[in-house]
Order: structure tokens, then C-alpha cells, then sequence
């Protein structure tokens, strides 16, 4: 065996290549790892020190969503998400056309990408790394629910989760710190191993981890890629706006990746034949998986193609869009509650003895969820207008927290019969009652309602007051222009920000006047309610007061009167 002299020491030329192979496959492990923990949040910082974005919770209310329109039209986000989208499936369908697989590769880690925008944890979904979110905005723009399609990965993590509460222990960041730690562990092994084979010049790689998966790296990755999706399930998103759900691209993402292994399958048993057949029949092809349930998951291709494995590109594609169509069916069986009631799919047929117990355990004691939703309310409001009949009584029920309950869920269910409990709720002593009996009001758009709703413009209570002016608005009552120079002239900037926007939605022109006003306003939130209010009353009349709002000092404001004035129809 060769040997080198450096000075008086004999070093092992394999033994130093192996080990220059294996601080190689260090640095790789390393980078990922640092990919893992700290670069997205380095990234972030930098684009949150650098880009500046609106402060608003893009999803909280209709003037925060126009808002968040406003500035992804400014900016042409909606055009580039668009071209960036189109780019990922292209890079994807071009690399199995073409059998590239760094293409579709590169293709699937741009679905993952969005992922990560979930560090950015603002409120602002564009801000920082929030920003990658655009990659998905064609699929935002359809639903956002639509990401629940992929919520079927999380079947693992349930099964495990369940095992360690079977012990009494809390499973969450094992179950994390194992997929990431394995998912590194392997990727190495698989990096190292493959360094080795092409260093000795095997064409095949069939030893260490190779025994185990023919393709560790891509086991590695898949590994660790679930591993960051747990890790951000530890992330709070109160409103919808916050992060995508990450699911939907993590299934796409990994579901091409296995693709490209079947690619590079089909290229390894043509360059080297029954060598590599060889081999194939003595690893697993990516997770080692018992026998039976390797042959359950290859189950639909047998049918589909009566054959165990896919012979060429077009069935390696066919295979892919088989399960994806599969697992996200899946997703939205077992996981698709939420989808079910954004999209109405399914509505449960009316159970008089099911509400009964629901309607009495709400009286008992209402149970809060997370974010303040009512678990039994939920469950009542999802038979839809039966429910009413059982939230109108509660109404008047001696606990506020019930009448509050019930005012505001009976406003998710507009129906006309509510409106005489509702009337009755506005001289409520609470004012979380008043202020949900007028949002359900407004949403019922009773005529009758009125008279009552605008006795409350001079509530006490300056929440009820908004919100009664809002609910006016929303019916179409132009008398709250008469009474809308009190709000506006309030100390409270939140107080005329309010009375804008329900300005903005009346979209009067008799209150064109007062809103142009409101551009002098000190507070800069103030005079982008304005700008917004102007943009929703359409008149041609506000373009001069616009011009001028584009020099103003704040950069909402003129990235809003820019848009406002793109909008306006001509005299």
C-alpha cells in the first residue's frame, strides 16, 4: 500500500483521503444544519432592516385585506409570484422531460421554500422572510384553505405523539429533534458513502447507509425537511395571514423529490443493468419499510400499470400525480374539517337531540378554544340556520359570556327571525353584547334594525359607537355622514380610523368632503384611512386631494394614493 512522508511522519494516503471525503461530507451536513437554525432567521433580519412593509395584520379586517391588495399591486408581487410559480413547475416538468433531475430538484425546493417564510413570524405575511410567500400566492389567490390538502403528512407525527402520551410524556420536540437529527445523520452518511464510491470509482454505490436506501441523500433531505415542518408547528399564528400552512408544499415538494430518485432509477438501469438490478434487489428503494407495506404503498401503480415499478418517465409522472391526487383526497377526509366549513361541502343534517346537548352545555359553561372560538358554538353553528332557533333563546340568558356567544354566532347564521333577539340585545349592559348584536345585525341587513342602530352612535361605549357606525354603513345608511364629524374629530386617532373606514365602505359621495379633510390628520394611520376611504367612494372629485397626498411624509400613504389615483375612473 502506498505511502507519503510529510517530514518524519508516514500518513496513509487512503486513510487521508478518507478523510479529507469525510470533512467534505461534514461541510455539506454543516451547511444544511446551518439552512436548519440560523440562516432564515439572519435572512429575515436583514430583509426586515432593509424592506420596508405595512404594519397590519393582512387578513384582520376588509381594510387591512384592500391594504395588503394595495401594496402587492404596487409593487407588481402578485406578477412576480405568478412568473416565480410558473418557473418552479416549468424547472419540474422540464427536468422529468428532459430526465435533469438537478431541474426538478430545483423545482421541489422551491415549493419548500415558503416553509421557511413561517420564521418570520410578523404580521405582515410579506415582511422579512415573509416575503417567499409570493412563490404560493397563485395558490393563496384560489384559498388559503386550499393548503390543507396537504395536512395528511401530519399522520406521522399524530401516531407518534399519540405512543408517548401512552407513557405520560410530552412527544413534541423528541419527535422534532429526531427527524432533524436523523435526517442529518443520514444525509451525511449518504454524502460520505456516495464521496467514497466516486473517489474508487464504482459506478454503483452499494455499501454502508447504501444497504439501508439506495438513495440516503434524498432520505436525508425528506428527514429533515418534516423535521423543520414540526419544528413550526411550535409557531403561533393567530390569524391566517401570519404563515401559510406548510403541509401542501412540503407533500409537493417531497413527492417530486421521490420522482427524481424513480428518474434517476430508471438511468442507473440503463447505463448499468442487471449490476445495478442487482442492487436494487437488495435495498430498499428510499425508507426501509417492511415488505407487505412496501407492496400496500405500490398497491394503486399495480393497478394502474399492472407492474411493480414504473419503466419510463411518463409512468414516473403518472405514479406522482397518482398519490398527490391520493393523499391530499386523504388530507381533506381526515383532516378536512375546516375545509368543509370554509367551502360548505358538507353540512351535517339537522340533529334536534345533538343541538339540544349543545345548546344546554353552552348554558353550563361555555368552553373557549384557541383564539377565543367556542368549541360548542362551532359545533352548533355547523348545522347552519336549524342552529338559530337554539341561539335566539340564549340570548337572553343570565350569563354575559352566553349572550355574547350567542349574539355573535347568530350573526355567522343571518337569518330574519334572529333580528327581534338581536333588537333586544342592543340595550344589553354589556357592551360586547350591543357590540355583536350590531355586526349581526349588519350582517342580516334588516331595515327594521336601523332606528335602534343609530340610537347607538351615541353609546357610551366607543367600541359599541364605531361599530354602530360601521354596521349603518354596511346597510347603506347615508345619515351617518350627518353624524360622522364626532368620530372624526375624536381624540382617539383608532376612534377616526374607524369612522373612515365605515365611511369608506358606505362609499357616499356626501362624505367625500369630510374624508379629504382627514388627509391634514396629525397621525399618519389617520391619513392612510383616508387615502383608502377616497379609493372605495370612487369619485373623480378626490383625484387633486390624492396628487397632493403623494407627496405626503408617509410612504404608505403615497404608495396608497398612488394606487387610489391608478383606480379612479375618469371624469
Amino acid at each position: 500500500m502506498a505511502r507519503w512522508n510529510l517530514g518524519d511522519i508516514p500518513v496513509n494516503r487512503r486513510a487521508l483521503q478518507s478523510g479529507f471525503l469525510l470533512l467534505l461530507a461534514a461541510v455539506f451536513t454543516i451547511g444544511l444544519s446551518f439552512a436548519t437554525v440560523e440562516l432564515p432567521y439572519l435572512i429575515d433580519d436583514a430583509l426586515q432592516n432593509t424592506i420596508t412593509t405595512p404594519s397590519l395584520d393582512s387578513h384582520a379586517d376588509e381594510a387591512s385585506v384592500l391594504k395588503t391588495e394595495l401594496f402587492i399591486s404596487h409593487f407588481k408581487l402578485r406578477l412576480i409570484g405568478y412568473v416565480c410559480f410558473g418557473l418552479m413547475v416549468l424547472a419540474i416538468v422540464a427536468g422529468f422531460a428532459t430526465r435533469r433531475s438537478g431541474l426538478a430538484v430545483l423545482g421541489a425546493i422551491g415549493f419548500m421554500l415558503p416553509v421557511f417564510a413561517q420564521f418570520a413570524a410578523v404580521m405582515f405575511f410579506l415582511a422579512g422572510l415573509g416575503v417567499l410567500n409570493i412563490l404560493w400566492l397563485p395558490v393563496l389567490d384560489i384559498s388559503y384553505e386550499l393548503q390543507r390538502l396537504g395536512l395528511i403528512i401530519r399522520a406521522p407525527y399524530d401516531l407518534l405523539s399519540w405512543l408517548f402520551r401512552l407513557v405520560g410524556v410530552n412527544g413534541y420536540w423528541p419527535i422534532v429533534y429526531f427527524f432533524i437529527g436523523s435526517g442529518l445523520l443520514v444525509f451525511f452518511l449518504g454524502t460520505f458513502a456516495w464521496l467514497s464510491a466516486r473517489a474508487r470509482k464504482q459506478q454503483v454505490a452499494d455499501f454502508w447507509v447504501y444497504r439501508i436506501s439506495r438513495h440516503p441523500q434524498y432520505l436525508g433531505w425528506i428527514l429533515w425537511s418534516y423535521g423543520i415542518y414540526l419544528l413550526l408547528l411550535q409557531g403561533r399564528y393567530p390569524k391566517r395571514s401570519w404563515g401559510i400552512e406548510a403541509s401542501l408544499p412540503w407533500l409537493l415538494s417531497t413527492l417530486v423529490i421521490i420522482g427524481v430518485a424513480m428518474l434517476e432509477e430508471l438511468n442507473m438501469r440503463r447505463r448499468h443493468g442487471e449490476a445495478y438490478e442487482t442492487y436494487r434487489r437488495s435495498a430498499p428503494f428510499l425508507f426501509p419499510l417492511p415488505a407487505f407495506v412496501e407492496k400496500l404503498f405500490a398497491l394503486p401503480f399495480r393497478l394502474l400499470f399492472k407492474k411493480s415499478q414504473p419503466e419510463r418517465k411518463q409512468e414516473v409522472a403518472a405514479v406522482l400525480s397518482l398519490y398527490a391526487v391520493l393523499l391530499m383526497g386523504t388530507s381533506a377526509l381526515l383532516y378536512g374539517g375546516g375545509w368543509r366549513r370554509t367551502t360548505a361541502l358538507i353540512t351535517p343534517s339537522p340533529n334536534v337531540a345533538e343541538m339540544e346537548e349543545l345548546a344546554a352545555r353552552l348554558v353550563a359553561g361555555p368552553n373557549r378554544l384557541s383564539h377565543g372560538r367556542c368549541g360548542d358554538c362551532e359545533r352548533l353553528a355547523a348545522f347552519g340556520e336549524p342552529a338559530v332557533d337554539y341561539f335566539i333563546p340564549l340570548v337572553q340568558n343570565e350569563q354575559a359570556e352566553v349572550r355574547i356567544l350567542a349574539a355573535e354566532y347568530l350573526g355567522k347564521i343571518p337569518a330574519g327571525r334572529s333580528v327581534p333577539a338581536l333588537l333586544t340585545a342592543l340595550d344589553d349592559s354589556v357592551a360586547n353584547v350591543r357590540w355583536y348584536a350590531l355586526r349581526a345585525l349588519a350582517a342580516i341587513g334588516s331595515r327594521e334594525s336601523v332606528e335602534p342602530m343609530l340610537r347607538l352612535l351615541d353609546d357610551p361605549d366607543p367600541r359599541v359607537r364605531t361599530r354602530a357606525m360601521r354596521s349603518l354603513a354596511e346597510v347603506g345608511v347615508e345619515e351617518i355622514v350627518e353624524r360622522a364629524d364626532v368620530g372624526l374629530s375624536d381624540l382617539d386617532s383608532w376612534v377616526r380610523v374607524s369612522t373612515l373606514e365605515s365611511l369608506g365602505i358606505l362609499g357616499s359621495e356626501k362624505a367625500r368632503p369630510l374624508v379629504t379633510e382627514r388627509l391634514n390628520d396629525e397621525s399618519a394611520w389617520v391619513r392612510q384611512a383616508a387615502v383608502v376611504a377616497l379609493l372605495k367612494i370612487g369619485s373623480p372629485d378626490a383625484r387633486e386631494a390624492l396628487l397632493q397626498a403623494l407627496s405626503d411624509e408617509d410612504w404608505e400613504v403615497r404608495l396608497y394614493a398612488a394606487e387610489a389615483l391608478r383606480r379612479l375612473p375618469s371624469d
